[in-house]
């Protein structure tokens, strides 16, 4: 069996490819996991809750911060 993939997301942070064979490989940075589409599902979720749980605790930390507009730098 040929495997052929095609990119199915991408973004500054990763980029997620499915193989012809239905896995997915997900890279980001350096690193890339190949994975089948259930377990990116539970990778998707566990990756959201940990992130409302950061911004549940520590509400600084958690969305990122809108874009200045150049007025909150000092005088």
């Amino acid at each position: 069996m040929e495997h052929r993939t095609r990119t199915v997301a991408q973004n500054e942070q990763c980029t997620v490819l499915q193989c012809s064979c239905g896995m997915l490989h997900v890279s980001v940075g350096s690193v890339t996991v190949r994975m089948r589409p259930a377990a990116a599902a539970g990778l998707r979720d566990a990756v959201a809750a940990a992130l409302q749980k950061i911004e549940a605790d520590d509400p600084s930390r958690g969305a990122p911060r809108p874009a200045s507009r150049g007025d909150d730098l000092p005088s």
